[in-house]
C-alpha cells in the first residue's frame, strides 16, 4: 500500500475499498458495544483485529473516534456524528441486499420501543401472529419504555409514541385514536359517592401516575361545554410510577383512576372496572408507529407496520355508559 497526505498534515494508509467497509463494520459494532471486546465477541474477531480497523479509520480520518480508558471506550463527538453516518449506510445496504435475495421477505432482528401498557396490552399480543405469518425469519426484541426513543445510540428500528409527534426525521404512521377514562372498581363505588363533575374528584381518593422525567404527578384532563380541554388538579392518596401499577390500585377499591382506554377496556368489558364522568372525556390522543424516514424503509419494519394497520387499533370492546358496567 502507499502512503498518502492529508491535507492537514497527518498521514494514512491506502486501502481498499472492501478493507474500508470491513473497518466501518467493526467500528460500528465497537460503537454499539461500547466495547472492543464485546464487539470482537459478537463478529467471532478478536479484540486487536477490532483495535486495529479502528485505528486504520483514525489515522485515514485525522480523527479520534473514540476516547479510550483502561475500562471502557466511548465515541467521540466526532465519532457519533460518524457513527450515525456509517450507520445509516450499513442499514441501506443490508436493506438492499434483502431486496434482492428475499424479493421483500422480512428477515434478521426488528427492534422495537413500546411504551409500557400499550406494549402490554395491545402489541406484545399480537408479535407471535407476525413471526408465524413470516416463518419465523424475524426476530422481534422489545424495549419497554415510556422516555422518547433515540433511534440512532438506542438502535431501534421503530417505537409506539402517544400525542403528536413533531420531529420532521421521523416518518408517523397513526394506527386509532386512544381517549383517558376515568374509572374505579365496583366496590369502591358502592361505599363512595359516583362524582357528578371533573371538580368534585377533588374530595375523593384519586391514584396518582408519577412521570418519571419530570417526577410530578400528571394532571387530569377533562373536556368542558365547548370541548376545550382543562385540568383538575387532583390530591393523590397513593402515587405510582407505571399505569399497569395504577391499574392494579384501582382494581383493588384503592379509588378513581385516570388511564387511557386501552388500559382499562378489558376490565370495563368485564366489569372490574366502571367508567365515571364520561360526558367529560379529554379530546384523545393519537397512537402513532413511527420510524427514521433518512432511508429506505426495511421489510421488517414495513411489514410490521403493516401488520398493526391489519390488526386495527380500535377497542376491541363496545364502550359502556358513565356510571355502568362496559359490556
Amino acid at each position: 500500500m502507499g502512503v498518502l497526505s492529508d491535507p492537514r498534515g497527518t498521514h494514512f494508509m491506502k486501502d481498499s475499498g472492501i478493507d474500508r467497509l470491513n473497518a466501518v463494520e467493526l467500528f460500528c459494532a465497537a460503537a454499539k458495544a461500547q466495547s472492543f471486546t464485546a464487539a470482537a465477541s459478537a463478529l467471532g474477531v478478536t479484540p486487536s483485529a477490532i483495535s486495529k480497523a479502528v485505528q486504520r479509520l483514525e489515522n485515514r480520518l485525522g480523527l479520534k473516534l473514540f476516547q479510550r480508558t483502561t475500562r471502557a471506550i466511548r465515541l467521540t463527538d466526532d465519532g457519533l456524528a460518524y457513527y450515525k453516518t456509517c450507520q445509516t449506510a450499513l442499514q441501506s445496504i443490508q436493506d438492499a441486499e434483502q431486496a434482492l435475495t428475499r424479493h421483500g421477505m422480512p428477515r434478521g432482528e426488528l427492534r422495537i420501543s413500546l411504551p409500557y401498557s400499550y406494549g402490554i396490552k395491545r402489541v406484545i399480543p399480537l408479535i407471535p401472529r407476525y413471526i408465524e405469518r413470516y416463518l419465523g425469519q424475524v426476530k422481534v426484541a422489545v424495549s419497554l419504555g415510556n422516555t422518547l426513543t433515540d433511534f440512532v445510540k438506542q438502535d431501534f428500528d421503530m417505537a409506539i409514541r402517544l400525542g403528536h409527534v413533531a420531529d420532521s426525521r421521523l416518518v408517523a404512521r397513526t394506527l386509532h385514536q386512544a381517549s383517558f377514562r376515568v374509572v374505579a372498581a365496583p366496590g369502591y363505588l358502592r361505599r363512595h359517592a359516583v362524582p357528578a363533575r371533573p371538580e368534585d374528584l377533588r374530595g375523593c381518593d384519586c391514584l396518582g401516575l408519577v412521570m418519571p422525567d419530570s417526577g410530578r404527578v400528571l394532571p387530569w384532563t377533562f373536556s368542558g361545554s365547548e370541548g376545550a380541554a382543562y385540568e383538575v388538579a387532583i390530591r393523590p392518596s397513593i402515587t405510582f410510577d407505571h399505569p399497569l401499577a395504577t391499574l392494579a390500585g384501582a382494581l383493588n377499591d384503592a379509588g378513581f383512576a385516570q388511564l387511557l382506554d386501552f388500559t382499562v377496556e378489558d376490565d370495563l368489558h368485564s366489569g372490574r372496572l366502571v367508567e365515571v364522568l364520561a360526558d367529560f372525556r379529554p379530546p384523545p390522543q393519537s397512537v402513532s408507529v413511527v420510524y427514521p424516514g433518512n432511508r429506505h424503509t426495511s421489510a421488517k419494519v414495513r411489514t410490521f407496520v403493516d401488520f398493526l394497520v391489519e390488526a386495527g387499533g380500535a377497542p376491541q370492546h363496545p364502550e359502556g355508559k358513565q356510571g355502568m358496567v362496559a359490556r
